[in-house]
């Protein structure tokens, strides 16, 4: 659960915020005719939330932001996927046109990064395991985007970028998102 968020409007009010996120990203995602996996935290037998038909869910691994994602991209790759975009679950911009788009640019750079106004990013693609992208990165800060571009240079391959969009980690990212009702 968003933590950051959690701490200055509650608990109630943050897993209400992140269920509504959950239900954008189904809704943007749903429609896509590529296999679609959901990494979740853990698995329960009942959980609070499933993503529904279409969608497979696998357990992320322990670790910090970058390790599980390099996991997911390793295990994913490793069953054959060609081209693969990850996104979080807090994006509440997110369209189905965006996806589509990064798909396409995956065929002319060897990674593709969605931009967050918080100097993170809200999607990453990429054609194959890249480990080097997830070691030395301090995940929520400012310098998420900036040090992964950096590393990308340091190994001579190509980037595209999407547009910038907000993603939701604090009550500054809410206000921005629902307006000063928060």
């Amino acid at each position: 659960m968003k933590t950051r968020l959690s701490v200055t409007i509650g608990e109630e009010k943050t897993l209400k915020i992140y269920f509504e996120l959950l239900k954008i990203t189904v809704a943007v995602t749903s429609k896509l005719s590529i296999k679609k996996i959901v990494y979740w935290d853990h698995l329960k037998e009942n959980p609070l939330y499933d993503f529904g038909f279409g969608f497979e869910n696998e357990v992320q691994e322990k670790g910090d932001l970058g390790f599980k994602m390099e996991v997911a991209f390793r295990k994913e790759f490793q069953r054959g996927a060609k081209k693969i975009l990850i996104i979080g679950t807090d994006c509440p911009y997110l369209k189905e046109s965006i996806l589509l788009d990064a798909y396409k640019k995956l065929d002319e750079s060897d990674f593709v990064i969605g931009p967050a106004r918080d100097g993170g990013y809200y999607l990453l693609g990429m054609k194959e395991v890249s480990p080097f992208l997830f070691h030395s990165i301090p995940w929520s800060t400012k310098d998420v985007l900036s040090l992964t571009i950096d590393s990308i240079k340091k190994e001579n391959k190509t980037y595209s970028l999407m547009d910038e969009l907000g993603d939701i980690d604090d009550i500054d990212d809410l206000k921005f998102w629902k307006g000063s009702d928060y």
